[in-house]
């Protein structure tokens, strides 16, 4: 993550811009927060994770990236989603909390996220973390990185049967 105030500072404005469209709910409340996920393509478990209150307004806590450097880093993202999308999205679970609070986990998260790496820690990694943060840790799911270790063990097994059976 880049650690700068420039960019935390970024983060704020965006969540006071989405506050005075009416996007968020009070974020000094302690609310009952549906948590979902939404995946960016059919390989992968997740893109980002989505949080609403009332079923009407969406919002995502996410990995944005800017490159700076000739390297990929990332910051945190909350943008509103359709609740069109509803019907993509898999439903985590609920929790009690602040949106303060929420946001506080996102950053903290983030910070301690360490490097983007496509494969194996990625956005559904950040997903994983996050909702282990919020207390979901039993919604978390199998990441690409996961799969492909499952894959490469599976063709381990079958290369020692193969060779043992021979």
């Amino acid at each position: 993550m880049l650690d700068t105030d420039d960019y935390l500072q970024k983060y704020k404005e965006q969540l006071t811009e989405l506050d005075e469209q009416g996007l968020l709910p009070p974020l000094d409340k302690i609310l009952e927060y549906k948590v979902y996920s939404i995946r960016g393509s059919k390989f992968g478990a997740h893109k980002s994770i989505v949080l609403t209150t009332d079923d009407e307004h969406f919002v995502t806590v996410e990995l944005g990236f800017i490159e700076v450097g000739g390297k990929l880093h990332i910051y945190p993202v909350t943008q509103p989603i359709d609740k069109s999308e509803k019907g993509k999205m898999q439903h985590l679970g609920n929790i009690k909390a602040t949106g303060q609070e929420l946001i506080g986990k996102a950053v903290a998260v983030m910070k301690q996220f360490g490097s983007y790496f496509k494969l194996c820690n990625n956005c559904q990694d950040y997903c994983n973390m996050y909702a282990e943060a919020i207390g979901l840790k039993q919604a978390q799911t199998l990441t690409d990185g996961d799969k492909a270790a499952l894959v490469g063990l599976l063709a381990l097994i079958l290369a020692f049967l193969f060779g043992y059976m021979r």
